[in-house]
């Protein structure tokens, strides 16, 4: 089995009175702190283009924590009235993870630049796409707010970041649907050979109005 090492954590949010933020990740069953509320982001969130280029990762900080194959992502909200789960019943939408690899030093790395390869996703789970279906931000919300992803075992050695992102499809028939997301710079070891050098995307190249 592979290890990892949590390097680094970085944000897109800072609009948390309305909406949601990453409160911790849980790792070999210990948490570490995600996004601390009163610290001030560089931009706003929710992020309602799907190709500006604050799609990308923003900003960093430095903490070490090590864990094995499990990443949970634990989402929370300060206005426990509008979310009282962690996460807005009314935004419904798919919760994904993507990984990166950085190459290289994470913290010196051009962030627009980042190739996503995505790791674990899951959309409409059961019913019609509109407010009668299941989403998968609706099991997070029956989950007290948390969701999860498993790292390959196949990933190469190496430093790379971990995107965990839900995105909510209210307005997504104005062409607006809103991603929230959240990211931690990782360095994993072990035997896999996939560097993932020959896939991924751009953060600005992961969406198009015209997903269904």
């Amino acid at each position: 089995m592979s290890r990892f090492l949590i390097i680094g954590t970085a944000l897109l949010a800072s609009n948390v009175a309305a909406h949601s933020y990453l409160k911790t990740f849980t790792l070999d069953g210990v948490d570490y702190e995600g996004f601390s509320r009163w610290n001030p982001s560089p931009t706003l969130m929710p992020l309602d283009g799907v190709s500006v280029p604050r799609m990308r990762v923003l900003r960093w900080t430095s903490r070490a924590l090590t864990f094995w194959q499990h990443c949970f992502f634990f989402w929370t909200s300060d206005d426990k009235e509008i979310n009282l789960n962690g996460w807005a019943e009314s935004h419904r939408g798919p919760v994904i993870t993507y990984i990166a690899p950085c190459n290289g030093d994470c913290a010196s790395i051009d962030k627009t630049q980042l190739k996503w390869t995505k790791i674990a996703e899951e959309g409409l789970v059961s019913g019609p796409a509109h407010t009668e279906g299941v989403w998968a931000t609706d099991k997070l919300r029956e989950n007290g707010g948390v969701n999860s992803a498993t790292i390959p075992s196949s990933i190469a050695p190496g430093k790379y970041v971990i995107r965990n992102e839900l995105i909510a499809l209210h307005r997504a028939h104005l062409s607006e649907p809103e991603f929230y997301m959240q990211c931690g710079n990782i360095e994993v070891t072990g035997s896999g050979t996939d560097n993932l050098s020959g896939s991924g995307d751009v953060a600005s190249q992961l969406y198009s109005t015209s997903d269904e």
